[in-house]
């Protein structure tokens, strides 16, 4: 039989000359296994579903609701303006590096791939196992996270409609751990369902935003309660009992750092997207540069609705946009929808960021580098995709939930190491790509920065390594083993435990990403 490429159809689709028939080849699939890996799930995420994806992870309205005490909580409403601006700008250079990476190396595997392959030598394998597992302690604990913040959520919702009720750390567990289970029986789905699911939430989402966007400055004008644009882009609360309010200031960069993150989500499907090359990256800058602009525009807002900081944060929702909205447009049946449908478009924001975490589970189970990684790394033939990884992955939520009934202290640190884990994970391969800037074996995907790539990338390292101190930081000037800061204590130590592990043991078993797929060849 004679095959015959269709010029007017994409290249990865060729003709039967004797038959007529359509038979598709998919390059993608031959590009995944130049990289070492084979196709064993199915790709049904599309640009837009990509989009809706990535911008239901980020999600701006829960995200920044979640982060604000960290902004107007430290310094007041400057840093919801100047502090937003100035961080979102060195940010999106982070973005722009890793979407260059996610074109040119378009694998589940992400950032510990690009790490490896852009690393030196000598220092392919111990960078990529570091990266690896900061991304697996990233995606473990920062879903945890996740997880916490919408049982809070939805015990604020509670509060709006029972004001006297106030939860117990068990209930406030049950809550975490029926989320746990229902984003769990989310995740499983196939690729294209996510993909709908995902595009259901982005709606939900953007459509809240605007809504408070365009209600909450109209009833703040109409009730005569709201601050004047001087006070919105000068004035300061220093609440932190720093008294350095420039140090205090940049502490507010964390706010951006943790809202404008998890983009990386969209790397971790590009073995379930058609055209991954292109839209992968497409999706991650998109997203993020529209995150950026509006949630520059709602800082801007919320800080209008902010007349009483004191207020805010003594409201007994525990959510400063919550009390916002509470504040300034009542506890009427409008901010009970509008907070039921933020609680709502958080919970899309569980799911794409821990549908991320399963795939990582399962990249590095593919190499294997983690306990039970046959099990781990195998693909569930109805839905393609990784229904143990996902089981593995919920399971370990659970288990670090039960530290709130314990300690809130040894969980916040553990949650802040999270943070610290994600922050390196990123900054390594784009380190790697600095410190090994002619590497030979480096191809360029259709999504590259030319001649701005290494300026971009340099900006990016610098931004990321100066960030790493301020998640380190303890939040208080006033420090008690109760308000220390013990992420770096917490990260330290697992760095201690990984790299000598790797040192004295896995360096003999580790041969790096897409050794273990094609050695079953």
């Amino acid at each position: 039989m004679t095959d015959q490429i269709d010029s007017k159809r994409p290249p990865s689709v060729v003709r039967s000359v004797e038959t007529g028939k359509v038979l598709k080849v998919d390059i993608e699939d031959e590009h995944l296994y130049a990289m070492g890996y084979e196709q064993h799930m199915k790709r049904g995420f599309t640009l837009w579903s990509m989009i809706a994806f990535c911008l239901t992870g980020l999600g701006l309205l829960p995200s920044l609701g979640g982060t604000m005490w960290y902004s107007l909580g430290y310094l007041g409403l400057l840093p919801m303006t100047w502090g937003w601006l100035v961080a979102s700008i060195f940010i999106l250079s982070m973005v722009f590096s890793l979407a260059e990476l996610s074109s040119s190396m378009p694998t589940a595997g992400g950032l510990y791939y690009w790490t490896y392959h852009c690393a030196p030598p000598k220092l392919k394998r111990i960078a990529c196992w570091i990266t690896a597992w900061c991304m697996v302690l990233s995606c473990s604990l920062g879903g945890a996270s996740f997880f916490m913040t919408q049982a809070d959520m939805i015990q604020a919702l509670v509060v709006m409609f029972h004001p006297d009720f106030a939860p117990t750390d068990w209930q406030t567990y049950l809550i975490y751990f029926a989320c746990v289970i229902a984003c769990a029986f989310v995740m499983v789905l196939p690729s294209h369902v996510l993909g709908q699911i995902s595009n259901v939430f982005a709606w939900l989402g953007t459509l809240t935003f605007f809504v408070i966007l365009i209600a909450l400055p109209i009833y703040c004008r109409n009730n005569n309660q709201h601050t004047t644009a001087k006070e919105i882009f000068t004035s300061s609360y220093n609440q932190t009992g720093w008294s350095n309010s420039g140090l205090v200031f940049l502490l507010t960069f964390l706010v951006p750092c943790w809202c404008i993150s998890g983009y990386d989500s969209t790397a971790h499907l590009s073995e379930e997207t058609e055209n991954a090359a292109t839209v992968v990256p497409k999706a991650m800058w998109i997203s993020c540069v529209s995150t950026a602009i509006l949630g520059y525009v709602f800082n801007v807002v919320l800080a209008y609705a902010s007349t009483d900081i004191d207020a805010i944060f003594e409201s007994p929702l525990g959510q400063p946009l919550g009390a916002i909205l509470q504040l300034s447009m009542g506890n009427g049946g409008f901010t009970k929808l509008l907070w039921i449908c933020t609680v709502l478009s958080n919970f899309g924001v569980v799911f794409v960021n821990n549908t991320a975490g399963t795939r990582i589970y399962f990249a590095y189970a593919r190499d294997g580098a983690l306990p039970f990684s046959k099990w781990l790394s195998h693909v569930n033939t109805v839905t393609k995709t990784p229904i143990n990884a996902t089981i593995a992955l919920s399971l370990v939520f659970a288990l670090i939930g039960l530290i709130s009934l314990g300690s809130s202290a040894a969980l916040q640190a553990f949650f802040s190491g999270s943070s610290l884990a994600g922050a390196t994970a990123y900054l390594m391969p784009v380190l790697m790509r600095c410190v090994y800037e002619n590497n030979p074996t480096y191809v360029p995907g259709p999504f590259t920065l030319g001649k701005w790539s290494k300026p971009v990338r340099m900006v990016a390292v610098v931004w990321t390594v100066f960030t790493l101190p301020l998640l380190a930081f303890p939040h208080s000037a006033h420090v008690t083993a109760r308000t220390f800061n013990w992420s770096p204590v917490f990260y330290c130590g697992v760095l201690a435990l990984v790299v000598p592990w790797y040192l004295f043991r896995a360096h003999k078993w580790f041969e790096g990403p897409g050794a273990k797929d094609r050695s079953s060849d």
